[in-house]
């Protein structure tokens, strides 16, 4: 008999392996200092092509390498991967769950369709790739499409809540207690931090609104589009009031009226966290030779500015941060983490009831191994459950008047960038990328 449990163990384990393969371009090489092999890599291994935090990675590398046209086409794959989850999920909202991939085995057997805020960027940073081809009406249209985006995140969260009151009620059912964080959790206290709690929500960002804002203005679409600019700006004040730091304007000096152009800078920098999932051992009613609930954790990000500043010959500028992709990651987490613990323990129950009634049959050789046949297919799943990693972590926008043909110095850190203004142009657009101290790129249309 024991021999015959430990023979379908093995079956277990190795479909498992079969089925839940980790994906080859992992975490660690995303982030590689070699960024040209990063994305040659990336770009050629097209094993996991059918993710929606592949699409999203490789469009942000061509971006910040400067293939704007090919990163637009990777963001329409994206586009279209979670276009299919969205309309099979509005057909049922009920069953959100379900398409989510909820199981029995590990939190990290879900498909991962991203959160409110990376469905809200990737039209952002899309609209950033029009910009760059002078493509005005086209980075327009995505910043609209970023809005109507926030629509299908607004039904799914709201789904999200009814279905965690019923895992905590089954798990009230089941003798365990959700209410409270475990204290062994790594990111307890971040959860609780201050400016973490002090974002209005986990979806909508200030440098997104800023941004919708400047470029309608710039393309003459903000009337037409029913004031879509003014109300973007209104709503960028609303969720942080430094907004109008990003904004400055020289005196009207009649030696300089007609020699004055609009700049408007966007940096982009440092690596937004990249997602895990942690096992914590946590008191389970029902008893196992050895249990743990799996929650979806962070890591930190890296390679971000701590400051930026902006100097002309007439002015000093230093705008404000307004993309805050760790915390924008972490409010997501603290809202959804009393379902995330919900689901969770009643996962590691089922698991740890199965696991004793393995023991009862074949003694505590069976109990222990199918413990460790749980594990092992978890840990295959954790290992492929992935976000967008190479998301930036930090956004700031400047954008002012400067005399035409003069310099603009831009300070990163410890780095700093120049460049001539154009003499004969109304505007100029330079797109800052600031993925590590020897990745800086800097791109500009005039119009």
């Amino acid at each position: 008999m024991k021999h015959s449990m430990l023979k379908v163990t093995f079956r277990i384990i190795f479909f498992s392996s079969l089925l839940l393969q980790a994906s080859v371009v992992t975490t660690n090489q995303l982030h590689s200092s070699n960024f040209q092999t990063t994305l040659a890599t990336l770009a050629s291994d097209t094993s996991d092509n059918n993710k929606f935090w592949y699409w999203l990675n490789l469009a942000r590398l061509q971006q910040a390498n400067g293939d704007f046209t090919t990163s637009i086409q990777s963001f329409e794959k994206a586009y279209v991967i979670l276009d299919e989850y969205e309309d099979r999920a509005t057909i049922s909202l009920r069953n959100i769950g379900s398409f989510l991939g909820s199981s029995l085995m590990s939190k990290g057997s879900e498909s991962y369709y991203g959160k409110g805020y990376e469905r809200t960027l990737m039209h952002t940073l899309n609209a950033l790739n029009y910009l760059m081809l002078n493509n005005f009406e086209g980075a327009a249209v995505e910043m609209r499409r970023m809005e109507q985006r926030q629509e299908f995140w607004l039904k799914e969260s709201e789904e999200k809540i009814k279905e965690a009151s019923e895992e905590k009620e089954k798990a009230r059912r089941q003798g365990n207690d959700t209410t409270h964080i475990p204290a062994n959790y790594s990111l307890a206290a971040m959860l609780e931090d201050p400016d973490v709690k002090a974002l209005t929500n986990n979806y909508q960002d200030p440098f997104s609104y800023t941004l919708g804002s400047i470029i309608m203005d710039i393309s003459g679409q903000s009337a037409a589009s029913g004031n879509f600019g003014e109300i973007s700006l209104k709503r960028a004040l609303a969720l942080n009031p430094d907004v109008s730091k990003a904004f400055a304007t020289l005196p009207n000096s009649p030696s300089i009226q007609n020699n004055k152009m609009d700049v408007t800078i966007i940096f982009l920098t440092g690596e937004a966290p990249a997602l895990k999932i942690e096992k914590i051992r946590f008191p389970i009613l029902h008893g196992a030779v050895y249990s743990s609930i799996d929650l979806p954790s962070y890591t930190s990000p890296s390679n971000d500015t701590s400051n930026v500043t902006i100097l002309t010959d007439k002015l000093k500028l230093q705008p404000p941060r307004l993309l805050k992709s760790d915390l924008m990651a972490y409010k997501t987490l603290k809202d959804e983490l009393p379902g995330e613990l919900a689901k969770s323990v009643v996962r590691a129950t089922t698991k740890a009831i199965a696991a004793k009634q393995a023991s009862d049959h074949f003694g505590n050789l069976g109990g222990l191994v199918a413990s460790l046949v749980f594990d092992v297919g978890s840990s295959y799943a954790d290992s492929g459950f992935r976000n967008w990693e190479m998301m930036p972590n930090s956004g700031y926008i400047a954008k002012f008047e400067a005399i035409k043909k003069s310099t603009v110095n831009i300070k990163l850190n410890n780095t700093q960038e120049s460049f001539v203004l154009p003499s004969d142009k109304k505007g100029t657009i330079v797109l800052i990328t600031y993925l590590t101290p020897d990745n800086i790129r800097i791109d500009h249309v005039s119009y």
